[in-house]
């Protein structure tokens, strides 16, 4: 007959093997886990994303050019334009269109100021198919009336990936003279070209 003592025995016993099994079991758990989280294949990084446009369209001023320097809210509205798909992903063309707050330009001076702001990319594939992004932006630097824009997409295709581009629009010729429009409550509408990429 086994004695109180030796029952509690066995039974402490029991629930060290008990714990110590449960222990080990979490300890291969987590181990699991961590390298499931480590692995560049769990991981599932983002492709490598390589993606030049061209871009064309209308630039628009509100309130408008002057021959004096003002706080304009800019907008572009491009056009559906060629891309070059470094990163066979299947895009044949995109089309943007961005705003920016507070940017000042004046024909004086020639060029703009810089600003921060916001936009959309769609995407064209070879199969038709349109998809969206939508990027947060910045004019980092303008050289006469030649825009460098940089950024990253904040949501849609291409998540997380940045972007870069130029804008040059055409406020010394065309419709779109600074000279001729200014006296007349100022230009408003211009042409632009340029190129954006998203690596």
């Amino acid at each position: 007959m086994n004695s109180p003592l030796s029952i509690r025995g066995r039974a402490r016993d029991r629930a060290s093997v008990i714990t110590r099994r449960a222990s080990l079991a979490l300890s291969v758990a987590a181990m699991a886990v961590g390298l499931a989280v480590g692995s560049p294949a769990a991981a599932q990084a983002a492709p490598n994303v390589s993606i030049s446009c061209s871009a064309a369209g209308e630039t628009h001023f509100s309130p408008g050019v002057q021959l004096f320097p003002l706080s304009q809210h800019v907008t572009y509205q491009g056009e559906n334009s060629r891309c070059a798909d470094n990163s066979g992903l299947g895009v044949r063309e995109a089309r943007i269109s961005a705003g920016f707050q507070g940017v000042i330009v004046s024909c004086v001076a020639g060029g703009f100021g810089t600003g921060s702001g916001s936009g959309t990319i769609e995407w064209i594939l070879d199969d038709g198919t349109r998809l969206t992004s939508q990027v947060e932006l910045r004019i980092d630097r303008t050289v006469l009336n030649t825009a460098t824009v940089s950024g990253y997409v904040r949501q849609g295709r291409f998540e997380g990936q940045s972007f870069s581009g130029e804008f040059t629009t055409e406020l010394f010729g065309g419709a779109g003279k600074c000279t001729v429009g200014a006296p007349f409550g100022g230009v408003r509408n211009a042409a632009f070209t340029g190129q954006f990429s998203i690596s």
